[in-house]
């Protein structure tokens, strides 16, 4: 009987010491909870951001304000860029390889349309290298081929495309003969980014690109159709991610509007071009259209509005596009102002060299001072005719050395050659107009003319005549654009064969230049 009171004895026992421990105790105290994580903070939804796109039309080496024949003053590269830096918060500086900007988080993209470095001597002196490295550093992303950047050549071109550190885009060329046409291979398209929004950037060149290239410079390739090279390039930026594309091209707009506006497909928001006989600024459906002229007078803002937080495909939520004027009175970028001016100085520099000598000189209203220029430009081209403007003769050709400066006083204005055929009836209306200043013909009468070997002017023959920009286009009364709508363009300045030709006549005091102009 002992074993179970020894158990009952130890029950209580351990009771009494339980209470006991508690004796102090008001009241019994539960274990505390344990201790819970904190709730993982949500990300904040990535709010909207603005990406403004700016275009300009084509540079054509016009670095410096500058004054053409018969046009208004135009502003040059630093002063654009010093607008750009106060009106768009534009990033200075070469963009990187893939295309990123100088700075962070930039928010802009510059883009031009092509036809770059034919133009003033600043530029056209140094075989475009000088607007090539200028654009660089004013950040500019990509361009369109342009049909006068072939005007140099292939390693010139190379070396200029190097130098600005962008490349240029041409869906429509192809290579047909990889032996001709080796090391002209282009891209069609980019994608760009800035602040998440990625840009598919689309380059068309000019149809005139591959027929009015210089001889040599366009062996081997062709040009496909526009839609066929739309097609394949936009492709391409989609596949690597764009959220829009924008077409940029060495031609007019409103002749890509058709093939565009059947595509809703493509998502392409702008299409930015030049070579209109007429201003466009128009929007069908999703895409805007706008032409752009020459130089950096005014540009093109494009402002994006990015929504990353949408739907992919929906994430471009709105698109408003103007085209901005540049204040005369623009503050230039100080340092691209400087880089330009070194380039000047350097030109001016170079165009002391002597290249021939005149005992009398040649006088501004002389018949003589014109045939030097206009035989100069005819015997460089080998053209039937050349047809000039008095207006464009500002100085004579004072008695002593002649040097590539003397050149550009007197034909101080920027025109670029081009070349033309036209009937003999219609050359002989062109040859008539009191301003003409002309060789390859003689007048022989009212409204009748004759070559140098006396045979008289064909009114239905085909002649071959070359001219400059500011006649082509309607100036001092010309017709030319109605008689050729489709001229050569050779991208050279009409100072350019004066020299040339005047080097070679080595002209000296013994033999001066009046007796080799005849």
């Amino acid at each position: 009987m002992r074993t179970p009171l020894r158990r009952a004895s130890g029950v209580m026992a351990v009771a009494l010491l339980g209470a006991l421990s508690g004796c102090d105790k008001k009241e019994e105290t539960p274990p505390a909870a344990p201790a819970q994580a904190p709730a993982a903070q949500q990300p904040a939804a990535p709010k909207p951001v603005t990406v403004t796109v700016l275009v300009t039309g084509s540079a054509s080496g016009q670095l410096l304000p500058t004054a053409a024949e018969g046009e208004k003053p135009t502003v040059g590269a630093a002063e654009l860029l010093g607008a750009w830096e106060a009106q768009e918060k534009h990033c200075v500086g070469q963009v990187k390889a893939d295309g990123a900007a100088a700075c962070d988080k930039a928010t802009t993209l510059a883009l031009t349309i092509g036809d770059t470095w034919s133009g003033p001597a600043i530029s056209s002196f140094f075989y475009g290298e000088s607007t090539a490295t200028v654009l660089g550093r004013m950040g500019f992303a990509a361009s369109a081929l342009g049909n006068h950047e072939l005007d140099y050549g292939r390693e010139q071109f190379q070396k200029n495309q190097q130098a600005g550190g962008f490349p240029f885009l041409a869906a429509n060329l192809k290579v047909k003969d990889a032996t001709l046409g080796k090391g002209w291979e282009m891209p069609g398209a980019k994608v760009i980014d800035r602040q998440g929004l990625k840009v598919g950037v689309v380059g068309l060149t000019s149809r005139k690109t591959v027929p009015t290239a210089m001889p040599g410079r366009a062996e081997g390739l062709e040009i496909i159709a526009d839609e066929e090279a739309l097609t394949s390039a936009v492709a391409e930026a989609q596949k690597a991610g764009a959220d829009t594309v924008v077409v940029l091209a060495d031609q007019c707009p409103s002749d890509l509007r058709p093939i565009i506006t059947k595509h809703p497909e493509w998502k392409v928001s702008l299409v930015a071009g030049g070579r209109c006989a007429q201003p466009v600024d128009t929007k069908e459906g999703n895409t805007t259209f706008v032409s752009l002229g020459r130089g950096f007078d005014k540009y093109l803002r494009a402002s994006y509005t990015f929504d990353a937080s949408k739907p992919e495909g929906e994430q471009v939520t709105a698109v408003e596009t103007k085209v901005v004027d540049v204040p005369a009175d623009a503050k230039p970028n100080a340092e691209l102002a400087k880089q330009i001016a070194d380039y000047k100085a350097q030109l001016d520099k170079t165009l002391g060299e002597q290249i021939g000598f005149t005992k009398k000189g040649l006088d501004k209203s002389s018949e003589q001072l014109g045939q030097w220029v206009a035989s100069a430009i005819q015997q460089e081209l080998g053209t039937d005719a050349v047809v000039l403007n008095r207006n464009g003769f500002r100085a004579g050709l004072p008695a002593g050395p002649v040097t590539k400066g003397s050149v550009y006083s007197v034909l101080p204005f920027e025109n670029t050659l081009m070349l033309l055929e036209v009937k003999g009836e219609d050359l002989a209306r062109q040859l008539s107009n009191e301003q003409a200043v002309f060789a390859g013909f003689k007048a022989a009468g009212k409204g009748k003319f004759k070559d140098a070997k006396g045979k008289p002017l064909d009114p239905k023959k085909e002649y071959k005549v070359a001219t400059v920009e500011y006649l082509y286009f309607g100036g001092d009364g010309f017709e030319f654009e109605k008689l050729d709508p489709e001229p050569g363009e050779t991208g050279m300045s009409w100072q350019t064969p004066v020299i040339e030709w005047t080097q070679k006549q080595a002209t000296t005091e013994a033999k001066p230049l009046e007796k080799a102009v005849r």
